[in-house]
């Protein structure tokens, strides 16, 4: 049964969202609760929910929580300022863009604070970056790093990436369904692009699947979700259904509904909803570093054929590692593939001498994912409706 603390967190959250006040258990821990705000990135929701809820400012923890929602006021007031600097000037430039995720949910959320973004996330035609790099640069940000699906800049504090495609290729299946997801892009006004409602719902939901498989994901997330649901009350639910069962996130998505009324439509929690709400508790903001490995392990099992070839070719990746991952140490290797071979003693040499307890930590994770430990998590994804329908 899930414990009286992680109801009271929920409780929290659904009257910071609702407005309605909520009785808490007796022993209901508002410090501890501060603490999972503070991991799942929900500080600014947890306190307007312990205001409607009766607790005081005076409360030690509230006064934490008051603090962290400052902070999220400001930041996020100038994370609307930059956005709209950089939506202005694609704009003015006629380059093409479509803002996604929380950049569109934060004005959802009755206060905008409640929602914090560690970054804005903005789709780009990778075939406009050589206009859109100068652009960025005269708004005063700078190039930091490229990875599979995104460019990433930064000023100050401030982050946004411009995405070259809606989910990475390296999610196959998913990346299947999306391609880099302009297909489904309609012109909003001018350069700017969005996706209609129901698109919007399913990327919103592959993402949350995406990050479910691949780690973990929090209870933002989850109440994103509730969010978009409570403001577009009239989607196509047949549409997405059909779709979602394309993608095979159809069961998966019929669970996590199911959960998402546990939690804020009053019904009774069951042995599945309670699982689900579990395991988000635990995954934190973005999941937990041993459930990412195990994910990895489960994709990487599944395309080799059993854990001691896995453990193997682990082995070999590490000793000798390829083009992508080198070059995110050694950028030369990308532009220049050929000298792969010869970084490969300036790593080893490295490692030895700088990174070992980087190396250490490798080899206890390397003997710590087990065949069981791969199959047991396998099966837990599998159970709520989860699996990596693609080989490596």
């Amino acid at each position: 049964m899930l414990d009286q603390q992680k109801c009271g967190v929920i409780a929290l959250m659904r009257s910071a969202l609702t407005g309605e006040k909520i009785a808490l258990a007796e022993d209901f821990d508002l410090v501890s609760a501060a603490k999972t705000a503070k991991r799942h990135q929900v500080g600014a929701a947890m306190y307007y929910g312990a205001l409607n809820c009766g607790f005081s400012n005076d409360h030690p923890a509230m006064q934490a929580l008051f603090m962290i929602t400052c902070q999220y006021v400001s930041f996020g007031e100038q994370q609307r300022y930059e956005i709209e600097s950089v939506c202005a000037a694609f704009d003015r430039e006629s380059i093409d863009y479509m803002p996604l995720k929380g950049t569109l949910l934060k004005p959802l959320y009755p206060k905008p604070e409640m929602r914090v973004m560690s970054d804005a996330d903005i789709l780009i035609r990778t075939e406009q970056y050589d206009r859109i790099r100068p652009v960025m640069q005269q708004l005063g940000f700078t190039e930091k790093l490229e990875s599979d699906h995104e460019l990433v800049w930064q000023k100050g504090n401030m982050v946004i990436e411009l995405h070259k495609r809606l989910i990475p290729s390296y999610n196959k299946d998913y990346f299947a369904y999306f391609g880099d997801g302009w297909r489904l892009a309609k012109v909003e006004s001018g350069t700017r692009y969005t996706l209609s409602d129901e698109d919007h719902m399913i990327y919103l939901f592959t993402h949350f699947a995406k990050h479910y498989r691949d780690g973990g994901i929090g209870l933002k997330h989850m109440t994103d979700l509730w969010v978009f649901l409570q403001k577009n009350p009239n989607l196509d639910e047949k549409y997405i259904e059909k779709e979602l069962k394309t993608l095979q996130l159809n069961e998966f998505y019929g669970r996590v509904m199911e959960t998402l009324q546990a939690w804020f439509g009053g019904k009774p929690f069951d042995e599945m909803t309670e699982y689900i709400t579990q395991t988000i508790f635990a995954s934190g903001a973005f999941g937990t570093v041993e459930n990412r490995q195990l994910s990895q392990a489960v994709k990487q099992n599944k395309a080799v054929g059993s854990a001691e070839k896995l453990r193997r070719k682990r082995i070999v990746s590490l000793i000798f590692p390829g083009v992508d991952a080198l070059s995110q140490r050694y950028p030369v290797v990308k532009k220049c593939p050929i000298l792969l071979p010869f970084f490969w003693p300036v790593r080893w040499v490295t490692a030895l001498l700088f990174r070992r307890e980087n190396v250490a930590f490798q080899g206890r994770q390397m003997k710590n994912v087990t065949p069981d430990q791969i199959d047991s998590h396998e099966k837990a994804l599998q159970y709520v409706g989860l699996d990596f329908n693609f080989k490596e």
